[in-house]
């Protein structure tokens, strides 16, 4: 197994625990590009520790360039850009960008040739036809968390794409949200912790987290096949590093978790007594026909548990 972690911000020997949960295998870094003229799809993240990451630990680096829109177009600031790029490969061992906009991909692949590209799920990658548009610039992809739960759209993918399929596991977004845009926009805006814009509509209708974009552990064998690497979220949400090696570590030895224990944020705040394969199963073939199907809601309602006390509203990550 291949897997690609988010950078929170731990002393470097937090990363040999990190080796050891994994029990030797391998696995890349992603990080916000320090100083970054672009966004990185996310707000800004605490970086005390990042210089003696990048300097000390020899691990291996994917660098994000991820927002959803450029404050200006790629030809007015892609020189200096790559300029940092071009440092971050040379001197810090970064060997790959991930990457929103295509024409900054192609720019990438033309100045550093040996730096690896993958194309964040910010692209919202869902179906073969976009791929003949990207010229196969990319080595790996990230499929949007719209297709997550339709087992039918990652087979056609992968059967299309000849790079590394990047599967997202425990991003909690609904693959339906209206909101989804404005909230990626919002989150590189530069507001330290933008609020959720579903949440009303969760509140309304609880069982929709039900239906998000996220894999369990213990349904992760469901996709095999469909894989080449295993990528967590949690920028924000898995920050706390007892946390964060508590996930990983259930996700390695597909162990069972529930919705609200992955790091998923606010979409998958919702408390049920289990997520059984049978209904997960369901819910991969269904092809999202919510407005006429009452599956997910007639489950959350024999599974729903009571609300804790205090718990925190993660931000999605």
């Amino acid at each position: 197994m291949n897997w690609v972690l988010p950078y929170i911000d731990q002393p470097v020997e937090f990363w040999d625990t990190v080796r050891s949960v994994l029990r030797g295998e391998p696995f890349k870094v992603y990080f916000p590009m320090p100083d970054s003229p672009i966004g990185t799809g996310r707000p800004k993240q605490p970086a005390a520790r990042m210089s003696d990451f990048l300097r000390e630990t020899g691990l291996q680096k994917s660098v994000l360039l991820n927002p959803v829109v450029h404050a200006r177009p790629v030809a007015e600031m892609a020189k200096g850009l790559i300029e940092r790029l071009r440092v971050l490969h040379g001197e810090f061992n970064v060997g790959e960008a991930v990457v929103t906009d295509p024409l900054l991909a192609f720019r990438i692949r033309e100045a550093l040739p040996a730096m690896q590209l993958a194309a964040s799920t910010l692209m919202e990658i869902a179906s073969p036809r976009q791929l003949a548009m990207l010229g196969g610039v990319f080595d790996a992809i990230t499929p949007s968390g719209r297709i997550m739960r339709d087992i039918r759209a990652l087979q056609r993918l992968r059967k299309a794409f000849p790079g590394r399929l990047r599967l997202m596991v425990n991003e909690g977004c609904l693959p339906g949200c209206p909101f989804r845009i404005q909230h990626f926009y919002e989150m590189n805006s530069g507001a330290s912790r933008p609020g959720s814009l579903c949440v009303e509509a969760l509140r309304a209708a609880p069982w929709l987290g039900l239906t998000g974009a996220w894999i369990l552990p213990q349904h992760l064998h469901l996709f095999e096949g469909l894989f080449d690497e295993i990528k967590l979220a949690g920028r924000v949400t898995l920050q706390d590093p007892v946390k964060y090696r508590r996930v990983l570590a259930a996700y390695n030895n597909r162990s069972f978790l529930l919705p609200r224990d992955i790091g998923g944020g606010p979409a998958t705040d919702f408390d049920v007594a289990k997520v059984t394969e049978v209904f997960y199963v369901r819910t991969l073939r269904c092809e999202g026909r919510c407005t006429s199907c009452a599956v997910c809601a007639e489950y959350y309602a024999r599974t729903k548990r009571a609300p804790k006390k205090d718990v925190t509203n993660e931000q999605g990550s």
